[in-house]
């Protein structure tokens, strides 16, 4: 008798610390698409609300394939098949290298800078007559 006692107080303890864990850890998640918010961890349970696409919510468990969550004030339960869990990534900041060129130059052909155009006037004459 003392050996299921003992058995039952060891799964007692190891239920508890696992229900501990799951209920204070609590993940973020997205929806995948547009969701239907249930009162209970089925479909057979009265929709809430819907939720659109890529809204953010929080999952605290899970029972199956529903989970149950928490997202703009409302809690129910969700199909996890249409929750994608999230991590935060830190984008990495990479400092921009800058480069200064030289100006130009060549050993065998110095640079030298082009001759401005001539200035063509404009004529203000009827076609086919020259300017003066």
């Amino acid at each position: 008798m003392n050996f299921r006692m003992f058995f039952a107080l060891i799964a007692a303890l190891v239920g508890l610390a696992a229900f501990c864990v799951s209920a204070s850890a609590a993940t973020v998640a997205h929806t995948s698409t547009s969701l239907n918010v249930r009162s209970g961890p089925g479909a057979h349970y009265a929709r809430i609300a819907t939720l659109p696409a890529g809204q953010r919510v929080t999952l605290y468990h899970c029972e199956g394939s529903w989970c149950s969550i928490r997202a703009a004030g409302i809690h129910g339960w969700a199909s996890a098949s249409y929750l994608e869990r999230s991590h935060v990534v830190r984008p990495v900041i990479v400092q921009p290298q800058i480069v200064i060129r030289p100006p130009y130059y060549h050993p065998h052909r110095p640079y030298r800078p082009r001759p401005p155009k001539p200035h063509k006037p404009q004529c203000k004459i009827a076609p086919g007559f020259p300017c003066k």
